[in-house]
C-alpha cells in the first residue's frame, strides 16, 4: 500500500487529468504543459501512459505520428478546450 501511494506522490506527470470516451472506449489523458492558450500548435499529452504530440495543421488537430485518429485528436482537443474555456 506504501509503494502506490509513494507512487502517486512523486508521479512525474503532474498534470491535469482528463477523462474522454471514445467510440465507446473511456480513456485517461494527462495535460503536460500547465498553459493552453488558443493560438497554440502543439499540445504535449499523456494519453493511457503514452506521451503524445497533438499538433494543429490547417485547423484540423492531428497526432505527430499518425494521420488516422484525426477525429479522436479532435476529440481530446474539444474536452482540454472545454476545460479551459478557450
Amino acid at each position: 500500500m506504501e509503494d502506490t501511494i509513494e507512487t502517486w506522490r512523486y508521479d512525474p506527470f503532474k498534470g491535469q487529468a482528463f477523462r474522454i470516451t471514445f467510440k465507446g472506449q473511456d480513456y485517461q489523458l494527462k495535460l503536460l504543459k500547465r498553459e493552453i492558450k488558443t493560438d497554440q500548435t502543439e499540445i504535449d499529452i499523456l494519453l493511457d501512459g503514452m506521451e503524445q504530440k497533438l499538433i494543429k495543421k490547417d485547423g484540423i488537430w492531428l497526432f505527430e505520428n499518425s494521420e488516422v485518429d484525426q477525429e479522436f485528436a479532435n476529440d481530446i482537443w474539444r474536452a482540454i478546450s472545454l476545460r479551459y474555456r478557450i
